[in-house]
């Protein structure tokens, strides 16, 4: 049961932290991204729309940003001012800038399968997008000026959330495991400490996974053996850096409701590490105010995006 003030105990110490509904009535939120002009998008994955959360309150008859989407999933912003989205269900990514009628809108690539997490690698200067192949996942590098795509992680097994081990597709169906599994376990987020030799990180299950900045492509087994930045965090979602911090990496746990900090220098089992919240009802994506003040987290069974104030970076 969700607790509006919440007191964890970190090296000695307590923190109080405040959780409040902060928008409601939404369809299946499971992504959220601020916008270059500073608006807070969510999106609804049933529903095919992308609602502007920035005010918060009751969104059940809020006109939305964008709409017509075939499974809208994770959102992007350019460096040039472009906003784009994946398609889940559609295989493509769009240029939503705009707003209005997504089916009218830009295609910037398509052909893709199941594609989820997306973000732009800086320093490879790519568009960088988790996608099925076959019976695993990929991590796959976009030229935007030549539509030229590419593997950067290849084979990422789909790991099946606790409780779903047993469920297997028949030998002659490649897709059905696929659509109940991909994406649910593979996160993308940019690398934003200088030092760390990594243009992005990857959830992959109970991994935090750096992905070098220059070679490639790499496999799921090489980034595990070499590049892993935390373990024992449990069925991991989506990801975000403390905007005063960037040491410091913000990871939902779903099915455990709760999200985590974790600090990406210290290559740390997480087992038995506190949760800045809990009680969030499959909480799958988390982002920060510019300030650094506020979380907002949304959950996908409860349809609200939740505000937590007080939290405080976890030390290592």
């Amino acid at each position: 049961m969700l607790k509006e003030v919440q007191e964890v105990k970190v090296g000695g110490r307590t923190r109080r932290v405040h959780v409040r509904p902060f928008a409601w009535n939404l369809h299946a939120p499971t992504h959220m991204e601020w916008t270059p002009d500073g608006r807070l998008l969510v999106v609804e994955r049933t529903t095919g729309k992308v609602k502007d959360v920035t005010k918060g309150g009751d969104m059940e008859e809020a006109k939305p940003f964008a709409w017509g989407l075939q499974g809208p999933s994770s959102m992007c912003p350019l460096p040039d001012g472009r906003f784009l989205i994946t398609e889940f269900w559609g295989g493509r990514i769009r240029d939503i800038t705009q707003g209005g009628d997504a089916r009218k809108s830009d295609v910037v690539a398509e052909g893709l399968q199941a594609p989820y997490s997306l973000v732009y690698d800086e320093r490879r200067r790519k568009l960088s997008v988790t996608a099925s192949a076959g019976r695993s996942r990929a991590d796959i590098l976009i030229d935007l000026e030549t539509g030229q795509k590419e593997p950067l992680v290849k084979d990422i097994p789909l790991f099946p959330p606790p409780g779903f081990e047993d469920v297997s597709s028949p030998p002659n169906d490649h897709k059905r495991g696929i659509t109940v599994f991909a994406g649910c376990n593979d996160w993308k987020k940019v690398n934003r400490v200088p030092e760390l030799p990594y243009g992005s990180l990857l959830t992959v299950a109970e991994y935090l996974l750096g992905v070098p900045d220059a070679g490639g492509p790499f496999s799921f087994a090489d980034l595990l053996e070499h590049h892993c930045l935390a373990s024992g965090l449990h069925f991991t979602g989506g990801m975000i850096d403390d905007p005063l911090n960037p040491e410091i990496t913000y990871i939902t746990q779903p099915l455990r409701g709760s999200v985590i900090a974790v600090n990406v220098r210290d290559q740390g089992d997480y087992r038995h590490q506190p949760p800045v919240v809990s009680g969030l009802p499959m909480v799958s994506c988390v982002r920060i105010s510019q300030n650094g003040e506020k979380m907002f987290a949304c959950s996908i069974s409860g349809g609200v995006v939740w505000v937590i104030e007080g939290f405080s970076s976890l030390e290592a």
